[in-house]
């Protein structure tokens, strides 16, 4: 039953998606370069704490090396931002919370960085495109692992997983999870990112409604990469 959200769910999603688009928008207006780990995960939790909200998990920010280490460890480091920079986070309005991630890099990527990263990119957009209410959810996840191709095997986690009054709901949208399927008003994450040890890591993320029309993204803070040099 928790996994079909009702109008005013969606609507409480939704301002918790705003909000979190705004934050990101202050993200970007900082001087990055000369940022850490830490003191960028400090000024996301000021200003979820500025609009009156609460963090749905602890942010998540790594970078460089560190970054290709995701999962675990969650803890950013004393260090200034460098390359690649995961900025995972959501809020949690009215006991109803948001999940986004975007993927930043400081200083210059090389051709071959920008390559992964769009690739990583139109693999996010067509994994949206192509959610549909009956679609199983594994089909969706199974679309990114082939288009990821040679690259599939630094994809460590799942496609995405429900949201709600947790982080973490159902559906889980994974390749091996054959039974579920999208259903109407079901609000998921959409989540590829890839994570090469010791060298780098990127994630995209969207939270994003199911509906008659398609899949919706409720995140719609720009994919671009950002270059901050």
């Amino acid at each position: 039953m928790a996994q079909v959200k009702t109008k005013s769910e969606v609507s409480k999603i939704k301002k918790a998606c705003r909000a979190t688009d705004a934050i990101f928008d202050n993200i970007l207006k900082q001087n990055l370069k000369n940022m850490t780990e830490v003191k960028l995960r400090d000024f996301i939790l000021t200003q979820i704490k500025k609009r009156g909200l609460k963090p749905s998990f602890k942010p998540i920010v790594t970078s460089g090396k560190h970054a290709g280490n995701e999962i675990h460890p969650f803890e950013p480091l004393d260090k200034k931002l460098s390359g690649f920079v995961i900025i995972d986070f959501g809020v949690i309005y009215q006991k109803y919370m948001s999940d986004m991630t975007r993927t930043i890099f400081i200083g210059k990527p090389s051709k071959k960085e920008k390559d992964l990263y769009n690739k990583l990119l139109a693999s996010q957009i067509g994994a949206i495109k192509i959610c549909r209410v009956g679609e199983k959810c594994a089909a969706i996840d199974a679309y990114v692992r082939k288009f990821l191709g040679k690259n599939t095997k630094y994809f460590i986690h799942t496609l995405g997983h429900g949201v709600g009054t947790k982080i973490h709901e159902s559906p889980r949208i994974y390749y091996k999870k054959t039974r579920p399927k999208f259903k109407e008003n079901m609000v998921i994450t959409i989540e590829p990112g890839l994570y090469m040890k010791n060298k780098l890591g990127m994630r995209i993320e969207d939270t994003c409604l199911i509906a008659k029309k398609g899949c919706i993204p409720l995140t719609k803070s720009s994919k671009r990469l950002v270059v901050v040099k």
